[in-house]
């Protein structure tokens, strides 16, 4: 499988200290939430993609590239208790979209800030994973991303009997 972020971006990424500003974006969406929280990896607001996304600090890696499922860490501070109450009451994991776009991207002298253009390079899109195994104090939540495993499928997933596809029983 080809990695879809080229390695000398990722190390980028990774880095302390950068001159280039990467903005993590993050949609989390669950059946408890009314509406999907949207944040972003800065202090300011930004409003992308026509969604507005409040600044809320926190630390994420990006998805591993191994030969197991891919997955990453999530870790956000328990600022209040409301968070963590419904974090550890969930009954199922939540859903998170994850994308980074350089912050040189967008005009960071208004409130919220916005795209330069009428759109936005993305450096890193993965759609559709999960926040599972939630630990937590009262300090801060962490929490494992992954996304589907699809090496836990039965295989095949379809069986051809005789009563699914009578077609290929001669009687």
């Amino acid at each position: 499988m080809e990695r879809s972020v080229p390695p000398g971006v990722r190390r980028e990424i990774d880095r302390q200290e950068s001159p280039e500003i990467h903005l993590v974006f993050l949609t989390l969406r669950h059946k408890m939430l009314p509406e999907p929280i949207r944040v972003v990896s800065d202090p300011a607001d930004f409003l992308l993609g026509g969604y507005l996304y409040q600044g809320f600090e926190f630390e994420i890696t990006l998805l591993s590239d191994a030969e197991e499922a891919p997955k990453a860490r999530l870790t956000v501070q328990n600022v209040d208790r409301r968070i963590g109450d419904a974090v550890f009451n969930a009954t199922e994991p939540a859903r998170l979209d994850i994308e980074v776009v350089a912050g040189s991207q967008f005009d960071l002298s208004v409130a919220p800030r916005v795209p330069l253009g009428p759109s936005v390079e993305h450096i890193y899109v993965a759609r559709h994973l999960y926040l599972t195994d939630v630990e937590g104090d009262v300090l801060q939540l962490s929490g494992t991303i992954r996304s589907w495993d699809y090496t836990q499928e039965s295989w095949p997933a379809l069986r051809a009997t005789q009563n699914r596809f009578p077609g290929l029983y001669w009687s």
